[in-house]
């Protein structure tokens, strides 16, 4: 797995090499831009504002504009002004878990260790995990990349760490600019309700599911090339009675569990 961020984990004064990887990966399929009439491909020119040429990578550089003069950077220099701390995974300190709020978690990744083959490397990583799961706690620490900064919850997990994402306060929307309509719930629907929720209560096994949407899709696709028409699939139907539904789910959860005792 290539890693797409190295660097060091700085836990009080002792630092100690890292990478970083992406623990997950899109399973979506892309959809192209083509021209209609002949399915060419539409590409996107990067042109030049003032004169309106087309221009090659080469004749682009970085810049930022100081009191309307445009100052020009090269690749060097932009990574000349890179503070240490972008090559630093800092550990602000330690935390229980359910003091993070679940909505600010984000996109998870794996933390494993520099070069192995390092003397010293892998004694401070083991020292800090172990130290962690002795503890039972979090690390909340921070780190920049791509011109970013981060923060995240850093936790022991199998041989190495894992580490999610922490959005910053700001960047979670409040809750209050959701439409929420309140209404009263009759409490004979609200029993029956509970009733479904106990009946279809089960033991999560995460491993056992699989994203469905896209080979679905990728069915669709292959009609679409064998020229088949794609039928749209009908609404769902509007719910006229909370508890005749109910009921109704009840009889089924039932004849599933007779057919599950039967078989």
């Amino acid at each position: 797995m290539r890693s797409i961020w190295s660097g060091a984990m700085k836990f009080g004064t002792i630092f100690i090499p890292i990478r970083l990887y992406a623990a997950s990966e899109n399973l979506h399929i892309g959809f192209h831009l083509v021209h209609k009439t002949d399915c060419g491909r539409v590409r996107y020119k990067k042109v030049c504002a003032k004169d309106g040429e087309e221009l090659k990578p080469e004749d682009i550089v970085r810049a930022i504009d100081i009191a309307g003069e445009c100052i020009q950077f090269t690749e060097d220099e932009i990574k000349n002004l890179r503070p240490f701390t972008t090559r630093t995974m800092e550990i602000l300190g330690f935390c229980e878990s359910y003091e993070i709020p679940l909505v600010a978690l984000g996109k998870p990744y794996y933390i494993g260790t520099e070069s192995p083959k390092k003397g010293g490397v892998a004694q401070g990583f083991q020292m800090l995990k172990k130290a962690m799961q002795d503890s039972d706690k979090v690390a909340v620490v921070r780190w920049v990349a791509r011109s970013n900064e981060y923060m995240g919850m850093l936790t022991s997990y199998e041989q190495g760490f894992l580490l999610k994402q922490i959005l910053y306060h700001e960047q979670i929307r409040s809750v209050e600019e959701i439409e929420i309509i309140e209404a009263e719930v009759d409490p004979e629907v609200l029993e029956k309700g509970m009733q479904v929720v106990e009946k279809m209560a089960i033991n999560f096994d995460w491993t056992r599911y699989r994203e469905k949407y896209t080979q679905e899709l990728r069915e669709l696709i292959e009609k679409k090339a064998l020229g088949e028409e794609i039928i749209p699939e009908l609404k769902p139907p509007e719910t006229r009675s909370l508890e005749k539904e109910l009921e109704k789910m009840l009889a089924m959860v039932d004849e599933n569990e007779d057919r599950a005792h039967a078989g």
